[in-house]
């Protein structure tokens, strides 16, 4: 992706996501902290690792200077790549950054200690995606549109709540994970 292809994804998130559109807005509890207008204006930066690479990383794609960082974003799709399938990466939809961001730093300013997201799945290859047992034919993950996740000290059911209060996509609760997509709204049990 090239600059000016990034700056045009970017302007259509920023306005859905800097204006609370689509019911992403903060819990009561995060809102008498901070002001909506200064949570959306400072730097974004999500703390996580993977599951199957052990990889840590903590990505600061938005700064409250400069706008999203394009290197901080490539830095995101790297981490969020197939590694599986021979590190093949796309372009991760940056509302999906933004979300992820929105759920931690919730559980940031609601007290938990270190947050930290630990990513099982994000981006999969189509090939890799046919393999995997349940996996939808058309899945989001084949888009850089979804995530399946935990987040230390937060419960699968905190997150799930957390999730269903933002409104944005689709929300699936598994046994030990949640997944997150950006595509239409919609909820299910795996």
């Amino acid at each position: 992706m090239d600059r000016r292809e990034f700056l045009k994804k970017l302007v259509g998130v920023g306005a859905l996501y800097t204006t609370g559109a689509a019911g992403l807005l903060l819990p009561k509890d995060v809102v008498a902290a901070t002001s909506m207008a200064d949570f959306w204006a400072r730097d974004r930066t999500i703390n996580c690792k993977r599951a199957d690479t052990g990889e840590k990383h903590e990505i600061r794609f938005f700064q409250q200077q400069n706008g999203y960082d394009l290197e901080a974003y490539r830095n995101a799709c790297w981490l969020m790549r197939d590694a599986k399938d021979g590190n093949a990466m796309v372009q991760i939809d940056v509302g999906l950054l933004n979300l992820m961001y929105a759920m931690q730093e919730w559980a940031r300013q609601s007290g938990r200690t270190n947050p930290v997201i630990t990513i099982n799945s994000a981006y999969r290859t189509p090939r890799r995606n046919a393999t995997i047992e349940g996996a939808a034919r058309n899945s989001l993950h084949m888009r850089g549109k979804a995530v399946d996740f935990t987040m230390r000290g937060v419960s699968i059911s905190e997150l799930e709540q957390m999730a269903k209060y933002y409104n944005v996509g689709g929300i699936g609760i598994y046994n030990s994970f949640i997944h997150l997509d950006t595509g239409r709204v919609r909820h299910w049990r795996g």
